[in-house]
């Protein structure tokens, strides 16, 4: 059985040590601090260990994907900023600390946010050059960059800004939880399997498996906003229904949410039945990910 709280806990630190190799150091002293303030400020640092996951599941033993995952971590923590703007979400409180508009001003931290999204790729350039390693990065900073764009992050978050006070369906609010929130995950999970050698067979059951996790990570999101507290989240809660956002649980309802989460849950772990692998790891990842309490 795999000890998965450990495992998580193992990935972290070695995420969190190996980012400090992308630490920013040159340049105007508002913007670097203000980078290296919001991704030091903690995390679960979910996508990247889904990168490291996906590898140690295909048995790939490259050093340097941790690389990649570390560029996965550098998106994520410039969407945080940027969604945390009063602009946006208009949040005070991300990991449980001041977010950086906050602490540095709106304009520091846009700045910010668009250093760390460029950071990411500049990390797959480097890694790119190693020899042999061309191909690989060329199709992870493709899928990435497809990833975060209007076709999925930034297109969920305008479509999830446009729905404020709306009334939409099951199937509009699953639209922009993938684009919002999938889009991301999967693209952690698919580039650890590309810089693993994946097939394309291997590569198609991942991004099923992903593309499942995806929803119910958002549906548990959408409840842990309605049923927790701050002080456990480390980050407001209660947004969505001050926004008027039209969640899962206000769609749906709480417990019919609750259900679809766990349907989500079982079809993402049934679609690893098709690996050639063993996939224990992947299947507990994605029950942690999916019952979390935080």
């Amino acid at each position: 059985m795999i000890d998965i709280d450990q495992y998580l806990d193992e990935k972290r630190k070695k995420v969190n040590r190996a980012l400090k190799k992308f630490r920013a150091q040159s340049g105007p002293a508002a913007v670097i601090d203000a980078m290296n303030y919001s991704l030091e400020a903690g995390g679960k640092r979910l996508r990247p260990i889904l990168t490291l996951a996906v590898a140690d599941t295909l048995g790939s033993e490259d050093d340097s994907i941790i690389d990649v995952a570390c560029a996965l971590e550098l998106v994520h923590t410039y969407s945080l900023i940027h969604d945390d703007l009063p602009a946006m979400d208009d949040s005070d409180l991300r990991r449980g600390k001041p977010t950086c508009h906050k602490v540095y001003g709106e304009a520091i931290a846009v700045l910010a946010g668009d250093a760390l999204l460029t950071l990411a790729f500049e990390v797959l350039g480097s890694y790119g050059r190693q020899e042999g390693y061309a191909g690989k990065a060329i199709k992870i900073i493709a899928e990435l960059s497809g990833a975060s764009g209007v076709r999925g992050m930034i297109g969920g978050q305008v479509l999830d800004l446009e729905a404020e006070g709306k009334e939409l369906t099951r199937a509009e609010v699953e639209d922009i939880s993938a684009k919002k929130t999938g889009a991301l995950l999967r693209a952690a999970v698919i580039c650890g399997a590309i810089a693993a050698d994946a097939s394309l067979e291997e590569q198609k059951i991942l991004s099923a498996y992903a593309s499942n996790i995806g929803t119910a990570f958002q549906i548990t999101d959408d409840l842990l906003d309605l049923e927790s507290s701050a002080e456990e989240l480390g980050k407001p809660v209660g947004a969505d229904r001050e926004r008027f956002k039209p969640t899962y649980p206000a769609v749906i309802g709480p417990e019919e949410a609750r259900r679809e989460a766990e349907i989500f849950y079982q079809q993402s772990v049934a679609s690893l039945r098709n690996l050639n692998q063993p996939a224990e790891l992947l299947q507990e990842l994605a029950r942690k990910l999916v019952f979390r309490k935080k």
